[in-house]
């Protein structure tokens, strides 16, 4: 998987009249991914199909592939870099039934659930105690996945499954490193007010911070709902731990 990551500005092309400093440079380089094919088939077969699609890129009505994917949020309280988003890509129904829309394509909705025969012994799950893990969300029925940047997020356990790791080496150790520090979006949130003068009590400290919540929860989501109302889509390419900073994907293969 050949990735890349922009400068600060979201460009790629070559620029000389830029200060030599991290921010302003590009970052190229390719993640070798290991499959678990035998803990767990059904990831591994729903995460090649978006990597054999047998389309050429210049297709004017191509099937959905990793080579467009980006990688769009870090979660900083987990540590979970988040790729495999397609733009384009959505979650949709029809007659009811869920589906699929790429384009003018509507595709099944696959879960990525293991199945055993009854007389089958489960397949063990994998824990996330390892940096450079492959996982994805349990009933998540798009190919985004997830890649853990460390070794203690097993809270991700219970929601996750693992199919697969990152094969550590130079180029992946780098982009790992460099995306960890990339800034991302967060929404600024009320942490402490004072009441009474400048009172101090816990529990009444405690009341006026959640009502200061409600307060800006409400506010926030009318003015979201007002920018929709009125045909504003920037709304929506705004939220909490998105990256500042172009990440994606520039080609898919397998070695």
């Amino acid at each position: 998987m050949n990735v890349r990551i922009s400068r600060q500005d979201g460009t790629f092309y070559v620029r000389d009249d830029l200060q030599d400093i991290p921010e302003n440079r590009v970052f190229s380089g390719r993640l070798v991914l290991g499959l678990f094919g035998t803990l767990a088939p059904t990831h591994v077969e729903r995460f090649l199909s978006y990597v054999n699609t047998g389309t050429n890129l210049l297709d004017d009505n191509p099937m959905p592939s990793y080579s467009r994917a980006v990688f769009p949020t870090f979660d900083q309280a987990t540590g979970l870099l988040t790729g495999g988003r397609i733009p384009a890509l959505e979650y949709t129904e029809i007659s009811g039934r869920p589906a699929l829309r790429y384009g003018d394509r509507l595709l099944p909705s696959t879960l990525w659930v293991e199945k055993r025969n009854a007389n089958e012994p489960p397949l063990p799950r994998i824990s996330h105690t390892a940096k450079g893990l492959l996982t994805h969300r349990q009933l998540e029925v798009l190919p985004v996945f997830g890649i853990t940047t460390r070794s203690d997020t097993t809270e991700l356990d219970s929601s996750h499954t693992v199919f697969g790791q990152i094969l550590s080496d130079e180029s992946s150790t780098e982009f790992l490193k460099i995306v960890q520090d990339l800034p991302t979006y967060a929404v600024e949130r009320p942490t402490s007010m004072k009441i009474n003068g400048g009172s101090t009590d816990p529990g009444k400290e405690n009341v006026v911070q959640d009502a200061a919540q409600a307060v800006f929860n409400a506010q926030r989501g009318f003015f979201r709902g007002a920018a929709k109302s009125l045909g504003d889509t920037r709304v929506s390419k705004v939220y909490e731990g998105k990256l500042l900073r172009r990440v994606e994907v520039t080609q898919v293969g397998i070695l």
